[in-house]
């Protein structure tokens, strides 16, 4: 492998997730963690295939957790949370969905790299990451990786040290979730 190109993008995430504000990730787990709380996870593209990874994970926390278009997917209403990922906060699909939960009174949670975008306006809770998104001259970090990269990988990292904060708040190791995880693999 090309160590020069492992080295930037590990590079540039090691200068970027640090930076993450302490106050939104912890508004974000408190979010996702509050009991009898349904969470759907809404991304399209690369962003989606970070947040699968995220619902899995969360699942083995036992979290009550989907992604929105799964043919499992159950409603939402009061008490719920849509949790809403794009670089811009500007893509059409995220967007909409976004509007949709506000109209059904859920928690909106935004996680981009575009504080004032659409979705985040929509937003109830936010977490910030320095990125850069698909449109020209928008970004708040000079990634040198293509268009919203570095916030897809940002984004599936996020997800385990969430996973490591809710475990360390509930004092579980990996022993006290082992149970929840897939064993026809």
């Amino acid at each position: 492998m090309r160590s020069k190109l492992t080295e930037l993008v590990l590079d540039e995430l090691s200068s970027t997730l640090p930076t993450v504000d302490d106050g939104q990730f912890d508004a974000l787990v408190d979010a996702l963690t509050v009991p009898d709380r349904r969470i759907l996870v809404m991304g399209v593209g690369r962003v989606l295939i970070s947040l699968k990874a995220w619902v899995k994970r969360m699942r083995h926390l036992d979290m009550d957790i989907n992604y929105v278009g799964d043919e499992t997917e159950l409603p939402v209403g009061p008490g719920d949370l849509v949790l809403v990922a794009s670089a811009s906060g500007e893509s059409k699909l995220p967007v909409a969905i976004a509007k949709i939960a506000k109209g059904l009174g859920v928690t909106l949670a935004y996680i981009g790299c575009s504080p004032g975008s659409s979705v985040d306006r929509l937003a109830d809770l936010r977490l910030v990451l320095p990125g850069r998104t698909k449109l020209p001259g928008s970004h708040n970090y000079p990634s040198l990786q293509p268009m919203s990269t570095l916030f897809e990988q940002e984004l599936f990292l996020l997800g385990d040290v969430v996973a490591l904060e809710v475990m360390e708040r509930r004092s579980w190791t990996e022993d006290s979730i082992i149970d929840r995880h897939a064993n026809l693999e």
